[in-house]
């Protein structure tokens, strides 16, 4: 492990940005190629250019629906999730100044929670079938986190630990409401369905969603990249930021809400899917550092091929059983996460 992180220091940013990329290619075509039903490598190239491309059709028209309609949308999920949640959890940490922020530090899981007993328990958004857990996860993630963003312009971005404790609590009022609603309208079939969100799944993968999650993700990496050396200031802190003329509190509150649609959008897809937030900005700082034009783009692609690597294991490790995703990351990244913070390499904050 030194002598991995030794070469990686050491190693070009454009030549690591490239090996986490083939990485996750590769993870990405592996999780196409595994599972319950055997594909060879040929008759997936041949899948995939069939698709791509046109021409002759495959012979085998199942291995084609297994690809085309389970494998691809949800390995292209799992690899958005990751990398969607290791971005915010980048951002998070950035404003927080805090290593133990992540995604869901200002209340969205609990938000997002509350939207899912609601349109259970409640009957609210029946309409939308099966995609009212979904739509109620990301309103109830939206409206928690826009409550905190607007009490930002209150409590200033000097004291950001009161805004820190404020998504806290409004996380704890949130996830109170959440145990009421469920004991009170709780049902075998009602709790099935919510225990089940609540654990981040990949399962129900669906193409389009996730290629509009796709773009949603792409877009916020573009936009976080022009916004490093902002970043960069938020890390040291307010006093680093008054000699060169910034405020920091409009662009604090900017991210806050931005971070808000992008984990809106994670869990309008996948549920609540944990850890990754947290382990990717973490594992990548050891990595290229704390200097957020080095972590940004590293990080993203670690999550991506963690998520992906989990998806993975998740569907092969028990045969015939389906792992959540989230339930893979925590059993994956909690050991990992443990053994990263007993090394002395380890440093949160500094951009030197």
């Amino acid at each position: 492990m030194g002598k991995l992180l030794y070469f990686a220091r050491r190693m070009p940013m454009s030549a690591l940005l490239g090996v986490l990329g083939g990485i996750l290619l590769l993870s990405v075509f592996l999780g196409l190629l595994l599972g319950y039903l055997p594909i060879g490598p040929a008759e997936l190239l041949d899948i995939l250019r069939w698709q791509l491309v046109g021409g002759a059709p495959p012979a085998d028209p199942g291995a084609v629906d297994a690809v085309r309609d389970l494998r691809l949308p949800r390995v292209l999920l799992a690899a958005c999730v990751g990398m969607g949640l290791a971005l915010s959890g980048a951002v998070m940490q950035a404003i927080f100044r805090n290593p133990l922020a992540d995604p869901y530090i200002m209340g969205v899981s609990s938000g997002a929670s509350l939207g899912v007993a609601c349109a259970v328990f409640l009957g609210i958004g029946t309409a939308l079938g099966a995609g009212s857990m979904g739509v109620g996860a990301f309103l109830g993630a939206v409206l928690i986190s826009a409550a905190t963003a607007a009490a930002a312009g209150r409590i200033g971005s000097r004291d950001i630990s009161y805004l820190l404790i404020l998504g806290i609590a409004l996380g704890a009022a949130a996830g109170g409401v959440t145990g009421v609603l469920i004991y009170l309208g709780a049902n075998s079939t009602g709790m099935d369905v919510t225990l089940y969100w609540l654990m981040g799944s990949v399962a129900a993968a669906k193409l389009p969603g996730t290629l509009v999650l796709l773009a949603v993700v792409f877009a916020a990496v573009l936009f976080f990249m022009t916004q490093t050396r902002i970043l960069n200031l938020m890390l040291e802190g307010e006093q680093a930021a008054i000699p060169l003329g910034r405020r920091l509190l409009p662009f604090m509150r900017l991210y806050l809400v931005l971070n808000a649609l992008l984990v809106g959008c994670v869990v309008l897809n996948a549920g609540l899917i944990g850890f990754i937030g947290l382990l990717a900005p973490h594992f990548t700082r050891m990595l290229v550092g704390a200097d957020h034009r080095r972590l940004i783009p590293a990080a993203v692609l670690f999550g991506g091929i963690a998520a992906v690597w989990a998806d993975i294991l998740g569907r092969v490790l028990v045969r015939g059983v389906d792992i959540p995703l989230g339930v893979m990351l925590a059993l994956m990244g909690a050991p990992a996460f443990i053994v990263m913070l007993t090394r002395r390499a380890y440093r949160f904050g500094g951009t030197e």
